[in-house]
């Protein structure tokens, strides 16, 4: 698989919205957005979807062939078209909070972040990128594990959370040219504490609605927020300061990113980038090596399913998409659906 170029390697990427006229027109034409992964747009010619299949007790099943599948959508049996076995190479974007709340662990989550792209299949091409008060694409898609790892190194920490921008720049920018089958690994403590050009809602529709799996890892940084006296027990108990300390008896307000509330929210929030793109969420708080192991071995399991949708409406409107399996005891994951997109007006 060819090295592409997206850009030069250590601009940073959020200086305004519009970022794709950074792309050749040669990578423009050879990556269009229709791919084979998740929710896609009615008038698309294949439904792509990824698919990952378990066991009862959760063990990926990696041998199975396209007969042993059958797809629905809102109910309607649909005639497979595409079919890839789990051996296809993957584009990944490993996207790295690198702000403040993480600066005390960095060493630790460079470390893991190396060991997991040295665990990828040798063919999935990974581009690394970073965010903080900005988005930076750190180095661009390559197998060369060696070239991932400096990326990984190059990583500084400090400063605010953009973390909106980030994954609406992964999703709409960086993955959505792609053709091939594509990830977003996302490591973060989900706190955006200062995007002006994404929201919260505007990366959840691109998550229902990308073609790319979304595995959000994360990071727990909410005791930083609080103070261990000895006369109080867990951390759950902790009474909330702020993060970003201010002077003894001063009146500003507390700054985003700093309640437990805020926390709670921002990990909800990745479950749901996760759940609407069919991929999953990790809980990085006991052993990260081993959370990046995971999601390694959850990309190297994933089938590509496609099919052409037998509605040719263009409503608008959700289609709730199954999958079923003709052997026994098997369970199938994906995308739960995607929306027909509004046939235009003249």
């Amino acid at each position: 698989m060819p090295v592409r170029n997206l850009r030069a390697a250590c601009i940073v990427l959020f200086s305004s919205i519009p970022l794709l006229a950074g792309l050749s027109a040669e990578q423009k034409s050879s990556k269009p957005a229709e791919g084979v992964q998740t929710t896609i747009r009615a008038n698309v010619d294949m439904v792509s979807l990824p698919v990952v299949v378990t066991d009862k007790v959760g063990k990926r099943i990696t041998d199975l062939k396209q007969e042993d599948f059958r797809v629905f959508e809102n109910g309607v049996q649909q005639e497979i078209a595409g079919f890839a076995a789990t051996d296809e190479p993957v584009d990944i974007v490993l996207m790295l909070d690198t702000s403040g709340s993480t600066e005390k662990e960095l060493a630790k989550i460079q470390n893991a972040a190396i060991e997991f792209v040295h665990q990828l299949h040798p063919d999935d091409e990974v581009a690394i990128m970073s965010f903080a008060k900005d988005v930076t694409l750190q180095e661009d898609f390559t197998i060369d594990r060696g070239k991932n790892e400096y990326g990984i190194k190059k990583t500084r920490s400090g400063g605010c959370t953009v973390e909106y921008e980030a994954v609406w720049l992964a999703l709409e920018e960086v993955l959505k040219p792609i053709k091939e089958r594509k990830a977003l690994v996302l490591f973060t403590d989900g706190v955006d504490t200062c995007s002006g050009k994404a929201s919260e809602k505007d990366t959840l529709e691109l998550a229902k609605e990308t073609q790319a799996t979304i595995y959000s890892v994360y990071y727990d940084t909410e005791e930083d927020l609080y103070r261990r006296t000895p006369t109080l027990g867990s951390p759950t108990q902790l009474p909330p300061v702020i993060w970003n300390p201010r002077p003894a008896g001063s009146s500003i307000p507390a700054g985003p990113g700093s309640s437990r509330q805020e926390y709670m929210a921002a990990r909800e929030y990745l479950k749901k980038l996760a759940e609407y793109s069919g991929g999953l969420m990790f809980d990085a708080k006991q052993d990260l090596s081993y959370v990046f192991s995971e999601v390694a071995r959850e990309l190297a399991s994933q089938y590509s399913i496609g099919y052409y949708s037998t509605d040719n409406k263009h409503d608008g409107k959700f289609r709730k998409i199954e999958i079923k399996l003709n052997k026994p005891d098997l369970v199938a994951r994906t995308k739960k659906g995607y929306f027909a997109k509004k046939e235009k007006k003249p």
